[in-house]
């Protein structure tokens, strides 16, 4: 066997791999479990149980991806997720702040991509005023941020700060 008989074969398998990994599901469970509750009227609400099931959130922190995610796009998961649990657990927990995880291309997902305008894997806060969606911002810093982890963190914590506090 010759050089380009390897080269072809090597070609060969890079190209099935990358077919097959746009089919492959992301492990990740979906979002209609994890933020059912966060862009609808929660039915507990009204239910006379107190605590967090009867409080809607206020803001929305949605990192929407797609099936394929390299390691910058896991990266700006992992940072976003790290920033708003380290400063956000009492609004997390009490339910005024809301994070989901949404794979966009999952077909009941994809108007999201519309919605919020997507171009890119994106971190995108969303206002709620009773319980209906009242503004949006998508971070698009989050891509500069990248390289700079503590820079990355504040920058999130005061985008979703300011939205609370504008709530």
């Amino acid at each position: 066997m010759n050089y380009k008989s390897i080269i072809k074969a090597i070609l060969l398998v890079l190209a099935i791999a990358s077919i097959v990994a746009l089919f492959v599901p992301d492990p990740q469970p979906g979002p209609q479990a994890a933020c059912a509750s966060a862009t609808t009227a929660n039915p507990q609400a009204n239910s006379g149980n107190p605590g967090p099931a009867a409080v809607s959130p206020k803001v929305v922190a949605y990192y929407f991806h797609t099936t394929y995610r390299c390691s910058s796009c896991r990266k700006i998961e992992a940072y976003s997720r790290e920033a708003i649990e380290s400063g956000f657990a009492k609004e997390l927990k009490d339910g005024r702040v809301a994070w989901c995880v949404v794979n966009v291309d999952d077909r009941a997902n994809r108007h999201f991509i519309q919605d919020y305008q997507l171009f890119s894997k994106s971190l995108v806060l969303v206002k709620m005023k009773d319980g209906k969606q009242a503004e949006w911002k998508n971070l698009v810093k989050v891509w500069q941020l990248l390289g700079d982890r503590e820079d990355f963190l504040r920058y999130v914590q005061a985008e979703l700060r300011s939205y609370l506090e504008a709530s």
